[in-house]
């Protein structure tokens, strides 16, 4: 193995680390915030980051152009390495549209369903999320991968509603509070798999124009009006900044998710993929559920049974063959 291509594997599987920590996090910050407000927060603190992140780009670009502008008058050849500019109005508005589903939209869902189940629960149920975010880029790209891609993504959907079944009428009468809980904590679940499946698949499609450091902060950038706007609006009154820096966990777990979950994560991921190959640095994602079982069990002392691990390893299994398939198809369509 090459050492370019170890050093991507090892950013991908810090990134999935990462990502693996988002939900015990969210479940830190909610003992202290609401959903929407843990939702704002995450994204306040993210956005500071990416202002600082662009930043820094935009004074490395002025260098880079000066450096070009003076190889041009030696009449040097060179060619310049990727520069970063302010994004066309068209690209603003798919910049916003990206930040609202996974600024919001994912996180925001997350936050719900983790009020009303466990964070190793939710990492079972969104085990096939590469899968679905596959299937997304596949329709919209209008590729034809074999049948055995759909095959996969059938089973993994098959197992994952088998799963959530055995979950709720394992409670003793269907009408208890758990068992709504489970009903609310399994549709807020699918939201934020569908904003994530859009999000992520346009995010993807302007990566082609846009680094994806870029993407990711652009989109904190151009939400961070609405973000900071709402903090303020629905911040308790009876809350102070001092006793809210006071309560460690949950304090942490919201500087966890707008640093590590949301800007240093997609930012190692990206480079990772772009590095590495999509194909091969993506399959690192099946790792996940199980990195987010043991830290669950770890920092929230989490239940987890022997079921739950057969569920996140079967459709594990049906994530990574179906990824294979999808990739197999399209390099030899292209």
């Amino acid at each position: 193995m090459h050492s370019s291509q170890t050093f991507s594997i090892g950013i991908g599987v810090t990134a999935v680390i990462m990502f693996a920590g988002t939900f015990p996090a969210t479940k830190l910050a909610l003992d202290l915030y609401p959903p929407i407000l843990t939702t704002c927060l995450r994204a306040s603190s993210a956005s500071m980051f990416a202002i600082i992140f662009l930043i820094i780009s935009f004074v490395l670009n002025n260098q880079k152009r000066q450096i070009l502008r003076k190889l041009e008058e030696r009449e040097i050849n060179y060619t310049p390495t990727l520069i970063t500019t302010i994004p066309s109005m068209a690209q603003m508005r798919e910049l916003l549209f990206i930040g609202l589903m996974l600024v919001f939209g994912f996180p925001g869902a997350i936050a719900f369903a983790l009020t009303k189940v466990s964070s190793s629960y939710s990492a079972v149920v969104l085990a096939m999320l590469p899968l679905c975010l596959s299937a997304a880029g596949v329709l919209i790209a209008k590729e034809r991968p074999p049948i055995l891609f759909w095959v996969c993504s059938f089973a993994a959907a098959l197992l994952v509603t088998i799963f959530m079944l055995k979950s709720h009428f394992s409670q003793n009468d269907s009408l208890t509070n758990a068992s709504q809980n489970i009903m609310l904590g399994n549709f807020w679940l699918f939201i934020a798999c569908l904003c994530a499946a859009v999000g992520y698949t346009k995010s993807a499609a302007l990566n082609k124009h846009i680094s994806g450091f870029a993407v990711i902060s652009w989109g904190l950038c151009l939400t961070a009006p609405i973000s900071i706007f709402v903090t303020i609006f629905i911040w308790p009154d009876d809350l102070l900044i001092g006793d809210a820096i006071q309560h460690g966990n949950s304090f942490w777990g919201v500087i966890y998710l707008g640093l590590f979950s949301m800007f240093i994560g997609n930012c190692l991921w990206s480079i990772a993929l772009s590095r590495g190959g999509i194909a091969k640095i993506s399959q690192l994602q099946f790792l996940q559920p199980f990195m987010t079982l043991f830290i669950s069990f770890w920092l929230l002392n989490e239940f987890i049974n022997f079921e739950m691990i057969i569920f996140a390893s079967s459709v594990s299994i049906a994530v990574v063959v179906g990824q294979r398939q999808r990739f197999k198809a399209h390099l030899l369509s292209s």
